[in-house]
């Protein structure tokens, strides 16, 4: 008899236009859809299953993953419910489960279905998550954690950190495990390491609405509450950054938008921006992300990636090209230090930061072949490890 699923990832918060799961017609999250690529290859290999997701373009999502699509046209909540009901049993995750930064509502709307799981008896896991920590929580979060992910019958966390806050609130030590980004099972898809020369990879995000409002950006704009701060600044600061590598090393300069949409604020716009002020933009592009896999295999092609999305560094490693982070939020960082390349992140809190992000991409630049080796042994260590969340779901389930 057929086993049915129900999949709520980070991504269903977000849609890419042609996409799995996600949330909003004419955008997209690479990200979120590389994790969801990742949970349907690992679900896949369990047998006669069938997979079940929220999704804004439900064709294109039975097209591309043989999933089963829950129409959001008609309410978020109705379609998770929808799903929920639908399903035997209740996946929560990958991504960042837990943070109160970005809205007050992130996390209540990321734990829905597992509270929608246990109102209808069915049974719930949290595949590869991520909580934020310190200040990055509310202060009732951590109660909401602990009753809701103990009612999992398994959880797994992608950093240690994460791992270490859940050990905290006393969940049953027992049902939780470390692995790592469920995107490292796409790792095998990029076995040979090979960026090219002449490269240098951008992904920027503009994150001036993560102020902890109650409300997400796109409501808070729908009702005039958000007004765009000035980064021109910034924008000039990283313009000048870019042209000064043209200047000393040539080549060319391609530009990742990760996020487009109105979700959050467009990754595609703020590189456009940036983009329009350099002095050499003749030699840059951005290389838009209308299709997955055509998307990280123009990610494998770059010497480095100066990244602020935590899964352009991320993606880097899975494909074999050597990230140097700028984070926005403490995931970023736990990620680098959990990857062993801590050295290869810039906090922009600092006032230096524009220099010091310099200093760090000519050092990096020029040794990218050796940090390439390391990032080899990185890569093989968190596909390992990413292993632990099919493993641990199989015992319980099948």
């Amino acid at each position: 008899m057929e086993r049915r699923w129900i999949d709520y990832i980070h991504a269903m918060k977000k849609i890419f236009s042609s996409s799995w799961g996600q949330l909003e017609k004419g955008g997209s999250n690479v990200g979120d859809e590389a994790i969801f690529a990742s949970q349907v290859r690992d679900l896949s290999t369990l047998g006669d299953v069938g997979i079940g997701v929220m999704s804004a373009v439900p064709e294109k999502t039975s097209a591309v993953y043989g999933a089963t699509p829950f129409d959001v046209s008609r309410g978020r909540i109705r379609a998770m419910t929808r799903g929920v009901r639908w399903s035997d049993i209740v996946v929560v995750g990958g991504g960042e489960l837990a943070q109160d930064k970005s809205s007050l509502l992130y996390t209540p709307f990321n734990l829905h279905p597992i509270r929608l799981a246990r109102r209808y008896g069915k049974p719930a896991f949290a595949w590869s998550v991520g909580i934020g920590q310190g200040g990055e929580l509310a202060r009732w979060t951590p109660g909401q954690l602990r009753k809701w992910l103990g009612y999992c019958s398994g959880v797994t966390v992608r950093d240690t950190p994460s791992y270490d806050t859940l050990m905290s609130l006393g969940l049953d030590p027992d049902k939780v495990r470390l692995a790592s980004d469920s995107t490292f099972t796409l790792a095998g898809d990029f076995a040979q390491l090979h960026g090219t020369p002449d490269i240098l990879g951008v992904a920027l995000r503009n994150v001036a609405n993560r102020q902890g409002r109650l409300l997400p950006l796109e409501l808070r704009r729908k009702l005039g509450l958000y007004r765009e701060p000035d980064r021109s600044r910034e924008r000039r600061q990283w313009a000048r950054i870019l042209d000064r590598h043209i200047e000393d090393h040539g080549g060319q300069v391609k530009f990742f938008p990760f996020h487009t949409g109105s979700l959050s604020n467009a990754d595609d716009t703020e590189c456009i921006a940036v983009m329009s002020l350099m002095n050499h933009s003749e030699q840059a592009s951005v290389v838009m992300p209308t299709e997955m896999r055509s998307f990280l295999n123009s990610i494998s092609q770059c010497r480095l990636l100066v990244t602020v999305p935590l899964h352009g560094s991320i993606l880097s490693v899975v494909t074999g090209t050597v990230p140097i982070a700028v984070p926005y939020a403490s995931k970023g960082f736990r990620f680098m230090e959990e990857a062993g390349l801590g050295g290869l992140t810039v906090d922009t809190g600092g006032r230096d930061w524009p220099e010091e992000l310099w200093e760090l991409l000519e050092r990096t630049w020029e040794s990218s072949r050796d940090v390439l080796q390391d990032i080899s042994e990185t890569r093989s260590r968190l596909a390992e490890r990413c292993s632990v969340t099919l493993d641990l779901f199989r015992s319980i389930f099948f």
